[in-house]
């Protein structure tokens, strides 16, 4: 059997989710090749090669989280916040 066949990494379409995609693109940045990576990332039409394709998709991904709208947090002690606390203050005691 070829031997390209069996020794060929596996075929991916590249999701910046996933952090070993993440992480091979950083590999490819970092030395200049694929060759550390574990996949082999797949081109989607639109894209002129895979780089600009991480590139794009990563710049998605850091942006969507971003500016993702924020929940609401329930404050610490979990109480209704729309009561009022009254607050009764003692006179000053004056010194002689």
């Amino acid at each position: 059997m070829n031997n390209l066949l069996l020794n060929c990494r596996p075929h991916a379409v590249f999701d910046a989710t996933v952090k070993e995609h993440r992480n091979a693109y950083y590999n490819f940045l970092k030395f200049s090749s694929w060759a550390r990576s574990p996949y082999q990332f797949i081109l989607e039409p639109g894209f002129e090669d895979i780089p600009t394709l991480c590139r794009h998709r990563l710049c998605e991904y850091y942006v969507s989280k971003e500016f993702a709208p924020v929940k609401p947090t329930l404050p610490f002690n979990n109480q209704n916040t729309n009561k009022l606390t009254v607050v009764k203050l003692r006179p000053k005691k004056e010194l002689t």
